[in-house]
């Protein structure tokens, strides 16, 4: 059934612009960005420039020769809850995009949304929306989105990316602390199972936890908290590492559609 659902899948972008065009002509597509205040770019001094959805979509449409139109809905300190279609703060926003490429989906151009939530629903004081989150409701909640832009987008693809880590004292107006870091550890298996569940849904990037782990003093802003410095937002250079990881993730996702 994947298999036959994803030749259907193909067969919508094999017609629409993001096919190869033998004119060489440039090709398009939509990436509709869900996040938090990482994907928004908080603490950059220009995030309209820096922030990783910008590098992101870049990188896409070079890997795919596409001319790439991004939307990023993020919000700093939003969790799966805020983007709910019933209630949902920061629902509108997702709407209002998918309203902006409505006619563009119809003509055929792709829509890919690239989700990276997770971070605040770890929170363990609940001053984020919903927080601490379940593993059962993160899910439910991640297949509500994805069910309400599926019925404005039908052939709209899902990439789902891990949360990246954040040190363990991480503790500014909300408080994370080593139990909301080994919360946000175990959403993974959530990811892992939507991406099995639904032929539309991909697992996106799951590199860059370890990677700002490993990283995190040279590619995350220090930030003075309640329990010390903690690191939980990636630097301009961190962003751009962070959209390679997307970017890679995206682009993956896009050409198993056509295969």
């Amino acid at each position: 059934m994947k298999r036959f659902l994803t030749a259907i899948c193909f067969m919508a972008f094999a017609l629409s612009p993001l096919a190869t065009s033998a004119k060489g002509e440039p090709q398009s597509c939509n990436i509709i960005y869900i996040g938090n205040s990482i994907t928004y770019g908080a603490l950059h001094k220009d995030r309209i420039k820096t922030a990783p959805p910008v590098f992101a979509s870049a990188m896409v449409g070079k890997a795919l020769g596409a001319d790439v139109t991004y939307r990023n809905c993020a919000r700093s300190g939003a969790t799966t809850y805020d983007f709910l279609p019933e209630g949902g703060r920061d629902w509108e926003k997702v709407a209002q995009a998918m309203v902006e490429v409505k006619s563009k989906a119809a003509a055929g151009e792709p829509v890919i949304f690239s989700i990276m939530l997770g971070t605040n629903d770890s929170a363990i004081d609940g001053t984020t929306t919903g927080s601490p989150v379940s593993r059962a409701d993160y899910k439910k909640n991640l297949k509500t989105i994805i069910a309400a832009c599926r019925a404005e987008c039908p052939n709209a693809i899902f990439v789902l990316h891990r949360p990246i880590w954040y040190s363990p004292n991480t503790y500014n107006g909300t408080m994370y602390l080593s139990a909301g870091l080994k919360r946000l550890g175990r959403y993974i298996d959530v990811l892992v199972a939507l991406d099995n569940e639904f032929d539309y849904v991909f697992l996106g990037d799951v590199d860059g936890y370890a990677f700002f782990e490993k990283h995190y003093k040279r590619y995350h802003v220090p930030e003075k908290g309640n329990a010390g410095i903690f690191y939980l937002h990636p630097n301009e250079a961190g962003a751009k590492h962070l959209a390679k990881f997307w970017s890679k993730a995206i682009v993956k996702a896009a050409k198993a559609t056509r295969e």
